[in-house]
């Protein structure tokens, strides 16, 4: 073969290269992989050699997928899609991803939770029962606190009362100041103020009824039973006490009282019953 023959033969198969390359004059514009003879397509792709390691997009099979060993760089504005619809862009989610596994997430400015919801094992919403639990599991109330085996309950009670109280046997402090002000005992007892911060004061603006059902209206005070006013014990009887222990200045209001009888016996001495004499003689009208 001549200089100019082997000349001509390369100039063909160059050109012949170039438009295979650019899609001239052949069957498919496509790079193909064609499996031939029993092979498949498995581990077939681009390959990159001789600038450090071996950069790859190549197509694996089981599953069918391209792996590449580079990050797949998108220009700005672009984002990966399926079947048309985007899945991933460079600041959203697609309105199509509904399942993931995401273990870490920046800063929200909104999220909407369908279902029940675990925060770090410790703040529980149970969607069933529609029950909050912030330390337990399994909230006894619409709101429940539990801390050191106290659970503090926050709901309703047969739809028309509000509740706020303990679930197990313990008292409930109300506090201010890092300060117990009241106590409601597990047994159902009271307590205002704290002995260790010396006496308060308690103001009822309004009426006040002790062991009473129905209040009188005309009295400020209604109470069922005795009184101790200013450390002298105050009751009603149709008569001096038989027994007991009274102090001096005690006084039984007669329950009975008639005209030339007495409004009440006053203790002139301790003792069990102690000494009693009348006082306030009812005379007749006149």
């Amino acid at each position: 073969m001549t200089n100019e023959n082997l000349d001509q033969a390369v100039d063909a198969i160059t050109k012949a290269l170039k438009d295979l390359a650019l899609g001239k004059g052949v069957s498919s514009p496509f790079i193909e992989f064609i499996a031939e003879y029993g092979e498949n397509n498995n581990g077939k792709g681009l390959v990159w050699r001789g600038d450090g390691y071996t950069k790859q997009l190549v197509y694996k099979e089981n599953p069918d997928r391209f792996f590449s060993s580079e990050t797949i760089d998108l220009n700005r504005g672009n984002a990966f899609s399926i079947n048309g619809i985007n899945v991933v862009s460079e600041t959203e989610l697609g309105s199509t991803v509904t399942k993931s596994s995401l273990r870490e997430v920046g800063r929200l400015k909104g999220l909407i939770v369908d279902g029940s919801v675990s925060i770090n094992q410790y703040l529980f919403y149970n969607a069933t029962a529609d029950r909050l639990g912030i330390g337990t599991d399994e909230p006894n109330a619409a709101l429940s606190v539990a801390e050191d085996g106290v659970e503090v309950v926050i709901g309703a009670t047969d739809g028309i009362k509000g509740k706020i109280g303990t679930y197990g046997s313990n008292d409930l402090d109300i506090v201010t100041d890092s300060t117990t002000r009241i106590t409601v005992e597990a047994g159902g007892n009271i307590r205002l103020g704290n002995k260790n911060f010396g006496p308060i004061r308690v103001t009822v603006q309004g009426k006040l009824a002790v062991g009473v059902n129905s209040m009188d209206e005309r009295a400020g005070l209604h109470v069922a039973g005795a009184i101790k006013f200013n450390d002298k014990l105050h009751q009603y009887a149709s008569g001096i006490p038989t027994d007991g222990q009274y102090e001096k200045g005690d006084i039984i209001w007669n329950t009975d009282p008639r005209p030339k009888g007495c409004v009440g016996w006053v203790c002139i001495a301790n003792g069990n019953p102690g000494r009693w004499c009348p006082f306030g003689e009812i005379k007749d009208q006149q």
